[in-house]
């Protein structure tokens, strides 16, 4: 009877401990399936968008800053000054669960940033491309940082460099994507 019960404890273990492990990966997977059947519900409940926002206004401003030319001119110091208050109120219109959508999906809302045009690009991009194609094509490299942390590369064979996705556990088998890093090409 003891033997039994250790190996029903040792069973129980494994399985809770493969479950833990595979969690991220899980997410993934329903990230996957959600985009492909634009369920921005299941998008919504797996974005922490107040921290992705931070984080895409921290590295456009960052890199802002290292592409301003160093000059005594007001008048770029001024440009720069307004660019900045720019970014704030652009990121907040633009992260949403329709882009996340489509940054999952590889592609890139960058090159359109005017907002007339964004709404329009984001449907016209939804609707011109199919999800599996796209998903097809794409590289998805996911991997642990931390026990707590697990980045998701996504790279486009035609891009240099991946966007990264970074999810972070709340609980034991709940992740939330915390941050994107935009590739800075």
């Amino acid at each position: 009877m003891k033997k039994l019960l250790a190996w029903a404890v040792i069973i129980c273990a494994l399985i809770f401990g493969g479950y833990y492990v595979a969690s991220p990966y899980y997410t993934l997977y329903q990230l996957k399936n959600a985009v492909e059947k634009h369920d921005t519900a299941t998008l919504v409940d797996a974005v922490d968008f107040v921290s992705v926002k931070a984080s895409i206004k921290d590295q456009l401003k960052t890199r802002l800053a290292t592409e301003l030319p160093d000059t005594n001119d007001e008048f770029a110091l001024l440009g720069a000054a307004f660019a900045t208050v720019m970014i704030d109120g652009l990121i907040d219109a633009v992260v949403s669960p329709k882009s996340m959508e489509l940054l999952i999906q590889g592609k890139d809302i960058t090159q359109d940033l005017s907002l007339a045009k964004l709404q329009d690009s984001m449907t016209n991009r939804a609707a011109t491309n199919t999800s599996s194609s796209i998903a097809d094509e794409l590289e998805y490299h996911p991997s642990y940082q931390t026990l707590n942390t697990f980045s998701i590369d996504i790279k486009k064979p035609s891009a240099n460099q991946p966007l990264t996705v970074i999810m972070q556990r709340y609980g034991l088998f709940t992740w939330k994507i915390v941050d994107v890093r935009l590739p800075m090409e």
